[in-house]
């Protein structure tokens, strides 16, 4: 008679061997106390081994503690080790209102577990060709990205830890005989036929009308999804091509990508983007978007430069307001901090053969155009200066194009103005002409002059 937990351990002695996990290395079962997962543990009961029971109590159903019960002995049985967790407060978890109920029991569930067997650690648990079907079918409803549609791998470190997939080539209908066939009992969750979750409502509502319209339907998933494995496959190796820079996306690269939308989804999550704001980086990414233009996550604006785009971290920072200052009686020098750089203003008299400092990080003002107070802060769209030595004038803007200054840099670069709002510096670049020393200086012991000297501090 053919042993029907023959075909159990076999994919479970592929899986181990996949993960080159030798016999004598230890191996933990997730066990919900399921027909499927109670499958799992029946056919490592007689295989040699380190094998472990791992149990989450999630609280949502009076029959809990009973199901933890029952897995419990059953590892005694086996004489397994048996670890487990009960979760509280999960119905009203902050993670509960942001996913959903089923996302926030599955993060909280292997959040334990990542803590339970700690890092590096190998997990199996009993997901089947079934639940990789219905998985298939959640992403094409939800709209995911492309390389969803290959589904749960066999193999994953998403959580800290290796978790197994061994029975992904199984149907329900063959863990479900081996049960069968052994006499071995199993508790199913009460939840698992509550209407109320969409992969329950897939099970037991759309799966079957699917089977009756057209037989073997399930076998086009599949190779849907295969076909989304090469896609990942190819776009991940474009990606490899940032190398450690992988915070700017060269436009030439994107061009070379099956989908630039699915290039841009890979790429944007890093920095916060999800799925849905894919297209909005496709849009800073075409060739008629102008430089400096940016699309934001919580934690990432990505800039569109010439030729690429680049992610930059999201700085709050709320010292960026203006600072606007006057000598203080007797006092002729200060210092003004920023979170760019500091100013350093100071009122001189001087010298015969005095010849203003032609470095961009300084500036030698007439004393008589300051107007006191004067004002530091922030450019800002619409700003003109009248630059030194040029005729009429230009928007800060245009300057900071022309200086080749990178969109990304552009916000953080200041100005300094007068009480009358006429702008006297674009600090590290430009000097208005109107406030400029008239050279050569005319009787310089008696003239002063503001000296403004800018120290970045990167």
């Amino acid at each position: 008679m053919v042993d029907p937990f023959e075909p159990l351990r076999l994919a479970i002695h592929s899986a181990l061997a996949v993960r080159r996990i030798p016999r004598e290395g230890q191996v933990w079962l997730a066990i919900s106390g399921g027909a499927d997962s109670m499958a799992l543990l029946e056919a490592v009961g007689t295989m040699q081994g380190r094998f472990g029971v791992l149990h989450v109590d999630h609280g949502l159903h009076p029959d809990s503690a009973d199901i933890k019960d029952f897995v419990e002995a059953a590892a005694q049985r086996l004489g397994l080790p048996f670890k487990h967790h009960t979760l509280r407060g999960l119905q009203h978890s902050e993670t509960r209102r942001e996913q959903g109920l089923e996302a926030a029991a599955r993060s909280a569930r292997y959040a334990w577990m990542a803590q339970a067997v700690g890092k590096g650690a190998a997990v199996l648990t009993a997901h089947h060709a079934d639940d990789q079907r219905e998985t298939r079918l959640l992403h094409l409803l939800r709209g995911s990205r492309p390389e969803a549609m290959a589904a749960m791998q066999p193999w994953t470190e998403d959580w800290g830890f290796a978790l197994g997939r061994p029975f992904l080539d199984l149907p329900k209908s063959a863990l479900h005989a081996a049960m069968l066939a052994s006499g071995s009992g199993w508790k199913e969750d009460p939840t698992n036929l509550q209407p109320d979750f969409l992969r329950n409502r897939l099970r037991h509502e759309l799966i079957p009308l699917l089977d009756s319209i057209r037989p073997g339907w399930a076998s086009g998933l599949e190779r849907m999804g295969h076909l989304a494995s090469e896609w990942r496959h190819h776009t991940e190796g474009l990606h490899t091509k940032l190398g450690t820079h992988t915070n700017t996306l060269p436009i030439s690269l994107l061009e070379q990508a099956p989908s630039p939308t699915h290039f841009l989804g890979i790429w944007g999550q890093t920095f916060g983007f999800g799925v849905a704001q894919a297209t909005e980086l496709v849009d800073l990414a075409r060739p008629d978007t102008e430089v400096g233009r940016r699309r934001c996550s919580e934690s990432h604006c990505v800039v569109r430069e010439r030729d690429a785009l680049v992610a930059h971290p999201v700085e709050v920072d709320k010292e960026r307001g203006p600072r606007s200052w006057s000598p203080l009686e007797g006092a002729e020098s200060g210092t003004i901090s920023t979170p760019e750089g500091m100013l350093t203003w100071r009122i001189e008299t001087p010298g015969d053969g005095f010849s203003p400092d032609s470095g961009d990080g300084t500036a030698d003002l007439n004393l008589d155009a300051a107007h006191w107070p004067l004002t530091l802060r922030p450019w800002a769209e619409g700003d003109r200066i009248a630059p030194l030595g040029m005729k009429g004038s230009q928007s800060v803007s245009d300057i900071l194009t022309q200086r080749k200054v990178p969109a990304a840099q552009r916000p953080e670069h200041w100005v300094v103005h007068n009480n009358a709002g006429q702008l006297l510096w674009l600090v590290g670049h430009r000097i208005d002409r109107r406030a400029a020393l008239s050279l050569p200086l005319e009787r310089p012991q008696h003239q002063r002059v503001l000296r403004l000297r800018w120290d970045p501090l990167r």
